[in-house]
């Protein structure tokens, strides 16, 4: 009997990408009219619609895997999406906690801060109070300070008239005294005798020294007054320091002294020739006394070098080999009424002072525009340096010309 043809199975639908059913296609194998293969061209046919048949089922088998992966990554979407909202809601959770925490934090900063300003603002009220009591005690100190100030200005001014009237009344009597005494020993009244010739020589010393002092105060009078008045003309330093040296000759030949003098080639300055007197006989006294028997004594006059002073300056020098400036003293010594050595050992031999001379002598220095230093070695030596401004070309030609001037005009 022929064999009855297999009924086919129907294949499932498969789900497509869009989420519809795709069919598959039916295709029937070949058969003949009465159901009997047809031999070998028939198995031919068959064959080659059996792989026709496989190919579209590849493809069908193809189409329900992409199908299968779609869903698989929708599936996978929709579970990621789940995970997202879940961090979401823990980071949210996260951050609402963070947020509390700083609130926190913030409010106890501010409390602190609050706590801060309120210690600041005792402070400050406190600090404004001793501020206004260290304010009147300054304001009042000041007050108390300018009371002082006044009234030791006004003891200086008491004091400078009080000498000033001294030494003017000195003055008068003790010319007279060391004139008579002058003429005295200078026999106008008779000769002395060798008795009365020293008692004589002795006063007359005194008087002199007498005469002296009241010279220098009734000038540091008029120094700290501002009543000194220069009468400006040209001097040569050089001839100014040899007169001196010549006056104060005897008292350095009584202690045995050797006083040299270089003067080297120098200008004129345009100085009150009285007072540049005064300002080196008060510096050559002043070595004189404080150099010991035998000592030496050097007086050198020249121009300053213009690397170490600048300008035009006329150089006096002084130097002895004395008792030297102690350095607690290099300032105090040209303070009035000061002194290296105590009063003590003063004697009347000497060209002694009242601790005036420097004084005077840096006084009338600063008159003239100068400047006087000193350097000093105990028991070495010390040596004053005094600066005098040089005299000008043009104030030279002017003073070659005031004679000319004056001819023409008598003319």
């Amino acid at each position: 009997m022929p064999e009855r043809p297999r009924k086919r199975k129907s294949t499932p639908p498969v789900a497509t990408e869009g989420g519809a059913e795709a069919a598959p296609s039916a295709v029937a194998p070949p058969s003949t009219g009465d159901g009997v293969a047809a031999g070998p061209a028939g198995a031919a046919d068959a064959t080659a619609a059996l792989t026709e048949r496989v190919a579209e089922l590849e493809v069908e088998l193809a189409a329900a895997q992409r199908t299968i992966d779609v869903l698989i990554d929708k599936a996978e979407r929709r579970d990621r999406e789940v995970t997202t909202q879940a961090e979401l809601f823990e980071a949210a959770a996260r951050m609402e906690q963070l947020i509390d925490q700083r609130t926190r934090e913030v409010e106890e900063q501010r409390a602190a801060l609050a706590a801060a300003n309120g210690e600041l603002r005792a402070l400050t009220a406190n600090l404004d109070q001793i501020v206004r009591q260290r304010t009147r005690a300054l304001a009042e100190s000041e007050a108390q300070l300018r009371l002082k100030n006044a009234e030791l200005e006004r003891q200086g001014k008491l004091k400078a008239e009080f000498i000033s009237i001294v030494a003017h009344e000195l003055r008068t009597p003790l010319t007279s005294i060391v004139g008579y005494l002058d003429m005295l020993g200078e026999g106008r009244f008779g000769e002395l005798t060798e008795a009365m010739g020293r008692p004589v020589r002795s006063l007359q010393r005194n008087a002199h020294r007498l005469k002296r002092l009241a010279d220098e105060m009734l000038d540091a009078s008029r120094l700290e007054a501002g009543r000194v008045v220069l009468r400006r003309v040209h001097v040569n330093l050089g001839e100014v320091v040899s007169e001196v040296i010549t006056e104060l000759g005897p008292l350095a030949q009584a202690k045995h002294q050797s006083v040299s003098a270089s003067m080297r080639a120098s200008r004129a300055i345009v100085a009150d020739p009285d007072k540049v007197h005064q300002i080196v006989v008060n510096l050559v006294s002043n070595a004189i006394r404080y150099t010991p028997e035998h000592g030496t004594i050097s007086v050198v006059v020249d121009e300053a070098p213009a690397d170490v002073y600048p300008g035009d300056w006329a150089r006096l020098r002084v130097r002895d080999n004395g008792v030297g400036i102690p350095d607690n003293l290099r300032l105090r010594i040209f303070e009035p009424f000061s002194d290296v050595e105590p009063a003590k050992h003063h004697t009347s031999s000497g060209p002694d002072s009242a601790g005036l001379g420097l004084y005077i002598a840096r006084g009338l220095i600063e008159l003239h525009g100068g400047l006087i230093t000193v350097e000093s070695e105990v028991d070495v030596y010390t040596e004053f340096t005094v600066l005098l401004p040089l005299a000008r070309d043009l104030d030279r030609d002017a003073a070659a010309h005031k004679p000319a001037a004056a001819r023409e005009r008598r003319s």
